[in-house]
């Protein structure tokens, strides 16, 4: 099947956009988890036992938004940009840090360390943000 040189312009533009959407709606949940990740380990790690119930219930909702978010009609398509998937690898990683390092100081029964906990909560989403803003501006 042949195409006219206006009908190839179309299916390249129709692509594109297509491409486009997907980007933006990746970006959006990788600026969105990022964005919650300070609050969330503040909650869990550093606020009263409801906060952690709250944020909990939360974080499964951003889950499940992020799972769904990408399959609806016309966000098909794949991000394969090497930078921002390591960035998303970093993010998954970073997100578990401050876990790893409260879990750490309350077996070892350090409690005045809430503070580094704080500042990991804060780094924790920085990644994912970066990878989302360069999903969302094109880069």
């Amino acid at each position: 099947m042949e195409l006219s040189a206006g009908a190839a312009l179309d299916e390249v533009r129709r692509v594109e956009e297509e491409v486009r959407k997907t980007r933006r709606a990746y970006g959006e949940i990788l600026l969105t988890m990022g964005l919650a990740t300070g609050p969330y380990w503040w909650a869990m790690l550093l606020g009263p036992d409801w906060a952690g119930y709250v944020a909990g219930a939360g974080w499964i909702a951003l889950v499940i938004w992020m799972l769904v978010l990408p399959r609806r009609p016309g966000l098909r398509g794949r991000v394969t940009t090497p930078g921002v998937s390591r960035l998303a690898v970093l993010g998954g990683v970073t997100f578990l840090a401050p876990m790893l390092v409260a879990t750490g100081l309350k077996i070892a029964g350090v409690e005045s360390a809430n503070w580094l906990v704080a500042v990991l909560c804060l780094v924790s989403g920085l990644p994912m943000i970066y990878a989302g803003w360069r999903l969302r501006s094109g880069r």
